[in-house]
């Protein structure tokens, strides 16, 4: 794209968002450089973790050497009344990418998204401590607890800006590539039978507490509805309905922002029977966002050179 100056939207989506590797690496492989990065939630600690310095085989490396030992501490639960999962492992984690790195530190600029709890608002996040910022982008109601950030509580930015083109365009870039996780998992209206013993409340409770967070990683819908009648339709429980609702207004988010922003390129890799905590599919989600960036930038930049631009 010759001299010109392109930002980078990466876009929210749990472990899906691990398709944005994938894209990463297409455009190291296309020379395209990025000049500025924006992201909301996982896009977020992508983005982040590009903009420091990190390499994309670093990046595939981490995501595809995750294991369950991990995951479980990760997101083990806690008994806070604010969240589910103990930020403690989280927060140890994210440590071991950014440590006390702050934005100023970044090789390319960057901005993070994320939801005001009190006013609703998006807040965006341009300096200061990069781990807070990133954990704060990332905090998804009701997992995560709010993170307090220049005297806010903030939340999940995809709520409000789950692809953050807008903040690329304010910065006066001349190309702008946004990265937009399509769809969603629904609420299965009906529990599959299991041949494994993980299918009624009582055996559920019987498990090890790492045995319940693989369950709970691997199924977290199940886990929070109806286990108890395995092949009869059951209502989505609380937690079930937060899940979901958090991941609808996401995607219709997505779908205006990119209707009224309309950025140079979109790439939209198909993640829709991906879950949220679907990290042990790293490799698939890797492959699936790489090919999907292959195609529309190898169409982009054919269109492109035959303009004579």
């Amino acid at each position: 794209m010759g001299n010109e100056k392109t930002g980078l939207a990466l876009g929210s989506g749990g472990a899906r968002g691990l398709a944005h590797i994938g894209v990463l690496k297409v455009l190291e492989e296309k020379e395209i450089s990025i000049d500025y990065i924006s992201g909301s939630s996982i896009g977020a600690l992508i983005g982040a973790a590009y903009s420091i310095g990190m390499t994309v085989k670093e990046m595939e490396d981490i995501a595809s050497k995750t294991n369950w030992k991990m995951m479980a501490k990760i997101f083990l639960p806690t008994l806070s009344l604010s969240a589910i999962i103990n930020d403690k492992y989280l927060g140890e984690f994210l440590y071991g990418i950014f440590g006390n790195k702050k934005f100023e530190d970044a090789k390319i600029p960057l901005a993070l998204v994320a939801t005001d709890i009190d006013s609703g608002k998006a807040v965006v996040i341009k300096s200061g401590n990069l781990l807070k910022a990133v954990r704060a982008s990332m905090s998804l109601p009701m997992l995560f607890s709010p993170v307090i950030y220049n005297g806010r509580k903030l939340i999940d930015g995809g709520l409000v800006n789950p692809v953050p083109v807008d903040i690329i365009e304010s910065e006066k870039v001349d190309k702008v590539i946004a990265v937009n996780l399509r769809g969603f998992a629904p609420i299965s209206s009906s529990i599959p039978k299991q041949n494994s013993r993980m299918h009624s409340v009582k055996e559920i409770d019987e498990l090890s507490l790492n045995e319940k967070i693989e369950f709970f990683l691997k199924h977290p819908i199940r886990f929070f509805g109806d286990k108890s009648h395995p092949e009869e339709i059951a209502l989505p429980k609380f937690g079930s309905l937060l899940y979901q609702i958090s991941i609808i207004v996401q995607v219709q988010m997505a779908a205006l922002t990119l209707k009224n922003a309309k950025p140079d390129i979109i790439i939209e890799p198909e993640t829709s029977s991906f879950k949220i905590f679907d990290f042990q599919k790293a490799d698939e989600l890797i492959n699936i966002g790489y090919k999907t960036a292959s195609s529309v930038l190898d169409n982009y930049l054919n269109n492109y050179e035959h303009s004579g631009k």
